[in-house]
C-alpha cells in the first residue's frame, strides 16, 4: 500500500513539473507578444496599435498548428503509448522556444526574422498538441477512478507555475537592466532557459511508467487482433464515434480560451497602453495571479471530486459570467493602481474562472474510452483553439479601441462566452448519463 502511494506521488510530481515546463514555453510567448515583440519584431510596421495587433496575430497564428499537433500526437498516443509521445512533443516545444531567444531584431535583420519567428511559434504549438493531453492522461489514467477528478487537476497547476516562472524570468531583466539593453538581449534569457528545463523533464520522464489504462487497452486490442477483429483506436474511430461529444466539448473549451487570454494575455497591453502602467507592474500582476491560482486549482479539484465535475464546471462558468464585467470595470476604473488591478485579475481569473480550469481535463477525459482518449481530449482542447483562444487578444484590442478604453464590450463578449460554455457542459452531462457519445 505504501509503495503504491509513493508511486502515485512520484507520478503526480513528474507530471506537474512536465506540465509547468510546457506551459512555461507556451505562455512565455504570450507574455512577450504583449510586452516585447511589438518593439523587437514589429516596430517598423507603423504606429503602436498596428505593431501590437501584428504581435498578437503572430501569437494567434500559432494556434493553427495546435489542431494538427493534436491529431498527429493524439493518434500516436492512442496507438503507441502516452510516454513516447510526450518525449517527442516536449522536445519540439523546448527547441523551438529556445531558437526564438537567438533571433535578431527585425530592425537588424529584416522581414525574414519575422518569418522564422512565426515558424518557431507554429512548431512550438504543433508540439504542444501532444504535451497537454499526454500530461493529463499520465495523471488521470494512473490513479483509481475515485481519485481521478482531483489528480487530473494537478497537471493544471502547471499553468500558474510555468507562467509565474516565465513572468519572473522576464521581469527580473526588466527590473535590473536599462530599457535599451532589455529589449536588445535581456528578454532572451527566459527563452534560452527553455531548453534546459525541457531536458530536465525528458530525463525525469524516464522514471515514469506507461499508464495502467493504456496497458489494459493494449491487451484488449491484442486480444481483438488475435480474433481477427478490426482495431478501433486513434483519431478516425474517435471522430466517427464521438462527433457530438467533440462539438459540445469544443463549446466548453470556449470559456477557457477566452478568459485566459483576456485576463492574462490581453490585459497586459491594456494596462500599459490605456492605464499607463509601467512594464514591470504587468509582470507583477501575472506573478501574483499565478500564486493565487495554485491553491484554487487544488480547491477546484477537491470540489470536482466531492460534488462532481459538471457541477463544479457550471458553478465556475456562472461565477465567471456574473463577475466578468465588474472585474474588468474594476481594472478600468483603477486608473492604473497596481493593488486594485491585481484584485480584479485575481478575482476574475485566479478564483472564479479557476473552477473551470481545475475540472476541464478530468471532465473531458471521462467522456472518452481509453482507446481514443488521447485523440479525444487533444482534439477538444486544440482544434477550436485558434477561434476560441488565439484570436481573443486581437478581438479585445479591437473592442477596446472601439470603446475608447471602455471595457464594457470586452465584458459583454466574455459573459456571453461563459454562458454558452455552461450550456454545453450541461448538454454533455445529459448525453453521457444516457449512454450517448
Amino acid at each position: 500500500m505504501g509503495e503504491k502511494k509513493l508511486s502515485l506521488r512520484k507520478i503526480a510530481a513528474v507530471t506537474l513539473f512536465e506540465s509547468a515546463v510546457q506551459w512555461y514555453c507556451f505562455l512565455l510567448y504570450g507574455t512577450a507578444a504583449g510586452t516585447v515583440f511589438a518593439k523587437v519584431f514589429f516596430s517598423q510596421s507603423g504606429n503602436g496599435t498596428t505593431a501590437l495587433i501584428l504581435s498578437y496575430m503572430s501569437f494567434a497564428i500559432g494556434y493553427i498548428a495546435g489542431p494538427f499537433g493534436a491529431v498527429f500526437f493524439g493518434h500516436i498516443g492512442d496507438r503507441k503509448g502516452r510516454k513516447v509521445t510526450m518525449y517527442a512533443s516536449l522536445l519540439m516545444m523546448g527547441i523551438s522556444t529556445s531558437i526564438i531567444g537567438i533571433l535578431p531584431s527585425a530592425a537588424t535583420a529584416g522581414i525574414w526574422v519575422v518569418i522564422v519567428l512565426q515558424l518557431m511559434r507554429l512548431l512550438q504549438c504543433f508540439g504542444r498538441g501532444g504535451t497537454w493531453g499526454g500530461g493529463i492522461l499520465m495523471a488521470f489514467e494512473n490513479v483509481p477512478e475515485n481519485k481521478r477528478a482531483f489528480y487530473a487537476a494537478i497537471p493544471q497547476i502547471g499553468l500558474p507555475i510555468g507562467f509565474g516562472l516565465s513572468s519572473i524570468l522576464i521581469a527580473v531583466p526588466t527590473l535590473v537592466l536599462p530599457e535599451e539593453i532589455f529589449f536588445k538581449w535581456g528578454w532572451r534569457i527566459p527563452f534560452l532557459s527553455a531548453i534546459i528545463l525541457t531536458l530536465i523533464v525528458v530525463y525525469l520522464k524516464g522514471i515514469t511508467m506507461e499508464t495502467e489504462d493504456f496497458k489494459k487497452a493494449q491487451a484488449k486490442l491484442e486480444a481483438q487482433e488475435a480474433e481477427g477483429k478490426k482495431q478501433k483506436v486513434g483519431f478516425i474511430p474517435m471522430v466517427k464515434g464521438y462527433w457530438k461529444t467533440l462539438l459540445l466539448g469544443c463549446g466548453t473549451r470556449w470559456v477557457d480560451g477566452t478568459f485566459y487570454n483576456i485576463f492574462i494575455v490581453w490585459i497586459l497591453s491594456y494596462c500599459i497602453g490605456w492605464l499607463g502602467m509601467p512594464l514591470i507592474q504587468t509582470y507583477i500582476i501575472t506573478i501574483v495571479a499565478c500564486v493565487f491560482k495554485i491553491p484554487f486549482t487544488l480547491f477546484g479539484g477537491w470540489c470536482a471530486q466531492k460534488f462532481g465535475m459538471t457541477r463544479t464546471f457550471v458553478i465556475g462558468g456562472l461565477a465567471s459570467a456574473v463577475l466578468s464585467i465588474p472585474t474588468l470595470k474594476v481594472i478600468e476604473l483603477s486608473g492604473g493602481n497596481l493593488f486594485v488591478t491585481i484584485m480584479g485579475v485575481v478575482l476574475g481569473w485566479s478564483i472564479a474562472y479557476n473552477l473551470i480550469w481545475a475540472v476541464i481535463s478530468g471532465l473531458w477525459s471521462s467522456y472518452f474510452e481509453t482507446e481514443v482518449r488521447y485523440s479525444g481530449i487533444s482534439f477538444v482542447y486544440h482544434v477550436p483553439s485558434f477561434l476560441v483562444a488565439g484570436l481573443v487578444p486581437t478581438i479585445c484590442t479591437l473592442l477596446i479601441d472601439y470603446g475608447k478604453g471602455d471595457t464594457i464590450y470586452v465584458g459583454i463578449y466574455s459573459t456571453i462566452v461563459a454562458l454558452i460554455s455552461v450550456a454545453c457542459a450541461i448538454a454533455l452531462k445529459y448525453r453521457h448519463d444516457r449512454g450517448m457519445k
